[in-house]
């Protein structure tokens, strides 16, 4: 494994990192369905994130949404007795419970924010988060609060760094005006690119960057070229039922001339890394080997100018579900 500053943090992390919604398994959605990611026990997530660990990875990506909070405690469960191999990044969800123009809405979003900070501590089962990140941009007229709440966390210790997880440069740009915005979560792969200018910034500025949905949720890993269909409680499935994700579907197996020298996750995490905003990739895995998979991605070659000459015509004009930007 090899390692990069988190940008101007004195943080160095491992160059891939576990994206942790995956791991939340199933839950039970506000209407009382069950939902979730197939595939998945907290059995194999506790043995993936120690079999990471011995590979030499030190991020995982966490959020108090990811069922409903299980993917924290799985987490937690994982890290107990190893918390300082590690570094934590998880996300609060802003504006749960907010509405524009409700009474006391800097106070509210406060409350937000120093709350869900104390629950995800406990799901965790650490006194302190690494990366704590906004979860969506706040609602206007609460961004001020929302800001000062994070650095009362930061200046308590309870935070080390300040996140933001979103590809809009103009409203990062106004945050980091209130307080510290350390770290961005951009959403870039393959297929969607556009997050390329907010890397771009973020190397400008200073921040640390984690890379989200480097493989679009699977579509580019190649696992569901020949079949994308999915149980109807996975939490993609409405996604990989679009008739744009379907088209998409039918013209990615085009990229699988990638796959020489390494595998088609490996080539889509390179593509990534080799950004150079770049800090960390934050890839969803749910088994050992995925995970063993995703880690070899530091090491394979990067991709060359003939194979990018190839590759971006081929997915120029792909329409899919906004996975980058969530």
């Amino acid at each position: 494994m090899r390692y990069r500053d988190l940008g101007a943090s004195g943080v160095r992390v491992s160059e891939v990192g576990i994206g942790a919604f995956p791991l939340s398994g199933y839950s039970t959605d506000a209407e009382g369905r069950r939902i979730g990611w197939s595939g998945s026990s907290d059995e194999q997530a506790v043995a993936l994130i120690h079999r990471a660990e011995e590979l030499g990875i030190n991020l995982v990506d966490s959020a108090e949404s990811y069922g409903n909070g299980h993917s924290e405690k799985v987490v937690g469960r994982a890290l107990r007795g190893r918390r300082g191999k590690w570094l934590i990044a998880t996300k609060v969800s802003t504006n749960l419970g907010l509405s524009p123009g409700m009474a006391d809405l800097a106070g509210a979003a406060r409350r937000r924010i120093h709350g869900a900070a104390e629950a995800s501590l406990q799901r965790l089962g650490s006194d302190f988060i690494d990366v704590y990140q906004l979860h969506a941009l706040p609602l206007a007229g609460a961004e001020e609060a929302v800001m000062e709440a994070l650095m009362e966390l930061k200046q308590r210790g309870v935070v080390r760094l300040i996140g933001i997880s979103s590809n809009d440069v103009a409203a990062i740009r106004g945050l980091a005006t209130l307080g510290d915005v350390d770290v961005l979560q951009v959403g870039y792969n393959l297929i969607e690119r556009d997050g390329a200018d907010t890397l771009d910034y973020a190397r400008g500025a200073g921040m640390g960057t984690l890379i989200r949905v480097p493989l679009a949720k699977g579509m580019l890993s190649g696992k569901y070229f020949a079949n994308w269909e999915l149980p109807a409680d996975d939490v993609r499935h409405e996604r990989f039922s679009q008739a744009d994700t379907v088209a998409a579907f039918r013209r990615l197996p085009e990229l699988a001339f990638l796959a020489r020298g390494r595998t088609m996750p490996q080539a889509a995490l390179r593509f990534t890394l080799d950004h150079p905003g770049t800090s960390c990739v934050i890839a969803g895995a749910k088994t050992v080997p995925q995970i063993e998979e995703n880690a070899a991605a530091a090491d394979v070659p990067a991709l060359t100018a003939a194979e990018l000459g190839r590759v971006l015509p081929l997915v120029e004009g792909l329409t899919v579900p906004n996975w980058a930007g969530n």
